[in-house]
């Protein structure tokens, strides 16, 4: 269904040009609030001096925040705050960037939008020269590999790190040996790599950076460079000879390789502002340095105090996860030897403050945070936006603390979205968040005001509640999904595998029925075992002796597992299969048929939402196991505990299991029941992390036959209409044409996953056209996970002096 949403005045102006000065970011790594001399930390080295000075001195020579914060209290939702000017999960980055199938399972996207706004391309637009040398970590990595460079968002040179495209550095153990996540980055689409040890990593990008800064300003051209250290993240490096540098403070391994890591990334830090300062543009160069995130809160942290006392630590929004190190610095413009210990100030707050010191026009977009020139000029005013966290409300994330956080003023609010792990504090006299206030009479009025407005906020900016609601597809009546009865005229297929027609999926035209009948066939996922063996044989699925693994699913294509998550997701229905396991070898025998979030499973049956596996035990009879991915289940750990035993060695076991699924994923909302035999033998409840529902069959290596029959999907209720929000639909930037009007825009709305748009363009609001790609196709936009969405068009020659746009959804 096609459904035409907002319309758009298309503008036509032309943006201001920009001018000097000079802009540095340094971000560090899992920095604590109080590892810096100049933040409390009392170490000293050998010869009795502070084990920061370069950092100290820097400070000393600017203003130092002690109350600075970024967006999330973990690297890649981090970073894109920093990069994007909004909060990170409207971009579908909640957590630390990962393989696929862990970003999947968290709703998370595998890289940030390159048609995002980002600070990088507003400073290159306005004749900036832009670089980017260090950790990138907002896609490319682990199995995924074709993630967008960093030019792609601006930057015009970049050297990245393991966890990124293009040029990159990866990094080599001390003993010689490749780090793991490096080699993994080896087949990057673009660029070369060099391995370098993890030591020399800092003054390698520093190298990097002061080479593309001098050819700048021997240009004579501006230039806004980011340098992002892997440093201070574990695992802590130093160079040989430099092992027991600090074995006066702790006789700790980790503790002192950190304190020489921390130390070394000092001295490089120094090396930079000193080059800077060299080159004559000390002045004219707002150079910022801040933490990523907090420490982490382990035992490092217990020994050395690397978070100050605040609590929590990374992976947390409590202060000890998002409070940072903070500190600006351009002599002559920034005051020197000031604390400012009274303005909140953000990562969030860097695009409009940069672009202010730039002059660079800000951008209409729905920026978090404000701009903050004042504030690095001296001033010591409160904040006058609300900052706000949050870290796990997407599933398979585990934290320790609420999961929501609102700042305002010297206040700050927490709970979960359920209403859980209520918290408020006064940060002014409370910056350990000791003493909870959210039941004290005389707060009564802040938890009013601060909880609705942390609330509303979750629903807009995570949610993407926002803009009008329509049915974007009406309920159906409960129904037969797909079922498969195995039956062939002859009992057996005549032939083996997967290939169309023949083996498993023979006479799939007779043998499937319900609403997906007609539509589905097997496709092998884990392609170990041989195809060979598997065959209809007797009217069962029939896997025979073979060594390896197998596991198989429906596809609609032939090519990819097929998602039942749009007929299934939030309604209570029921999956039924009979397993007839016949394998005598007690150390392999294992079948079983298992429901998942993801297509492929990291884990295999021990990464499924929930699994029901048949195993051969001592005593030659079988035992019924139930397995859940440990991020599906309020335990710790994975589950694979026995509900049924004594069950007859190769007798058909008839399962079945009832499921009132949620599409609440803050949670363990959705239930189960399972029964065997037609005995209900075990209930409880899970969660899934996102609307997918994948149905796995999968076996063990076997010696002996095992067979699938009379399997079915079922939906028991009727499901409800579906409800969809209108994008709200705005323009950030546009590019005025050589000849008058507009050449290109940067489009921006509001969207939640699974929605897909097709803009158009009119001139006189009737005639309507779609905006071509490359293969002068409509252009069609899809949400995976997120709530804004951006595209860069090109305007048509006929619309570039006046134009409307409007979405339409693909429903």
């Amino acid at each position: 269904m096609v459904k035409t949403l907002i319309i758009c005045f298309l503008a036509l102006c032309a943006l201001a040009s920009a001018a000097p000065p000079n802009v540095l970011f340094v971000f560090i790594d899992d920095i604590g609030w109080g590892d810096l001399s100049c933040y409390g930390r009392p170490t000293l080295d050998k010869s009795g001096n502070p084990i920061t000075p370069n950092l100290d001195r820097i400070a000393s020579e600017g203003i130092r925040f002690t109350q600075g914060y970024v967006a999330a209290p973990i690297c890649s939702p981090s970073r894109t705050g920093v990069l994007t000017g909004m909060y990170p999960c409207q971009h579908g980055i909640n957590s630390f960037i990962d393989s696929h199938a862990a970003n999947l399972s968290r709703r998370m996207n595998d890289w940030l939008q390159p048609d995002a706004m980002t600070t990088a391309r507003l400073f290159r637009d306005q004749g900036y020269t832009t670089g980017q040398f260090g950790k990138w970590h907002m896609g490319n990595g682990r199995d995924v590999n074709n993630a967008p460079v960093p030019g792609a968002y601006g930057f015009q040179k970049s050297l990245v790190a393991f966890e990124g495209n293009g040029d990159r550095l990866l990094y080599l153990n001390n003993d010689e040996t490749k780090d793991g996540l490096s080699q993994a980055n080896e087949d990057a689409t673009v660029g070369t790599y060099e391995y370098v040890h993890w030591y020399e990593a800092a003054g390698r990008d520093i190298d990097s950076a002061l080479a593309y800064i001098t050819t700048a300003v021997q240009a004579g051209k501006p230039f806004y460079v980011h340098l992002p250290f892997n440093d201070t993240h574990s695992p802590y490096n130093v160079a040989p000879g430099h092992e027991n540098d600090f074995d006066h403070i702790t006789t700790n391994t980790n503790g002192k390789l950190f304190l020489g890591e921390l130390h070394n990334l000092d001295a490089q830090i120094g090396r930079l502002v000193n080059a800077i300062d060299a080159l004559g543009i000390g002045g004219n160069t707002l150079i910022s340095i801040i933490g990523d995130n907090g420490a982490p809160n382990d035992a490092l942290n217990s020994l050395l105090n690397r978070n100050g006392g605040l609590r929590g630590g990374k992976g947390g929004i409590w202060e000890g996860g998002i409070r940072e190190p903070f500190m600006v610095r351009m002599p002559g413009t920034i005051p020197a030897g000031v604390v400012n210990t009274t303005t909140a100030v953000s990562t969030l707050d860097l695009m409009p403050t940069f672009c202010a010191f730039g002059n660079v026009p800000l951008p209409s977009a729905p920026l978090a945070g404000e701009n903050m020139k004042d504030v690095f000029l001296g001033s010591t005013r409160a904040r006058s936006k609300p900052l706000f966290w949050e870290f796990g409300t997407a599933g398979g994330i585990t934290l320790e603390g609420p999961k929501l956080a609102v700042r305002v003023g010297n206040m700050k609010f927490m709970r979960d979205p359920d209403g859980g792990n209520r918290e408020l504090y006064n940060l002014s006299i409370d910056k350990e968040e000791a003493n909870n206030l959210v039941n004290a009479p005389a707060q009564a009025a802040a938890v009013a005001t601060m909880e609705p407005m942390v609330m509303k906020w979750y629903q807009e900016t995570v949610l993407g509640e926002v803009g009008e609601t329509y049915v974007s597809h009406p309920g159906t009546p409960p129904a037969l999904i797909i079922a498969d009865s195995y039956n062939l005229p002859a009992g057996n297929s005549t032939g083996t595998g997967f290939a169309a027609g023949t083996g498993v999926n023979e006479n799939l035209a007779n043998r499937l029925t319900g609403t997906l009948a007609g539509t589905l066939k097997y496709l092998r996922t884990d392609t170990g075992k041989a195809g060979t063996a598997h065959s209809i044989t007797a009217n069962r699925l029939n896997i025979a002796a073979a060594v390896n693994t197998t596991a198989f699913q429906f596809s609609a294509d032939g090519v990819n597992a097929y998602d039942f998550g749009p007929a299934i997701a939030g309604r209570r229905y029921e999956w039924r299969v009979t397993m007839d396991l016949d394998d005598p070898d007690q150390a392999k025998a294992r079948m079983t048929l298992g429901i998942a979030d993801v297509a492929k499973p990291a884990g295999g049956v021990g990464d499924h939402d929930l699994g029901v596996q048949l195993d051969l035990v001592p005593g030659n009879t079988i035992s019924v196991f139930k397995r859940i991915d440990d991020a599906s289940d309020s335990g710790t750990g994975d589950v694979n505990v026995s509900i049924a035993t004594g069950l007859a060695a190769g007798q058909p076991v008839e399962v079945r299991v009832v499921m009132q699924d949620s599409t609440d994923y803050t949670g363990f909302n959705t239930g189960y029941e399972i029964f065997i035999n037609g005995v209900s033998v075990n209930t409880g409840n899970l969660t899934f992390s996102n609307g997918s529902r994948f149905l796995i069959f999968d076996t063990s290596s076997n010696i002996g036959p095992v067979s699938y029959d009379n399997f079915a999907l079922e939906t028991l209720d009727a499901a409800t209409d579906q409800i969809a929000r209108v994008p709200v639909l705005g323009i950030s930037e546009a590019t005025p044409a050589a000849v008058g009007g507009l050449e290109k825009i940067r489009l921006f709305w509001t969207t939640q996953p699974g929605q897909t748009v097709e803009p158009v363009i009119s001139n006189d609001l009737l005639t309507w056209t779609p905006f071509l790609d490359d293969e002068n196709m409509p252009i069609h936009v899809a949400t995976g996970f997120g709530t804004i969405r951006w595209l860069e068009v090109a305007i048509p020659e006929p619309y570039r002096g006046r134009g409307f746009i409007r979405l339409r959804t693909i429903d």
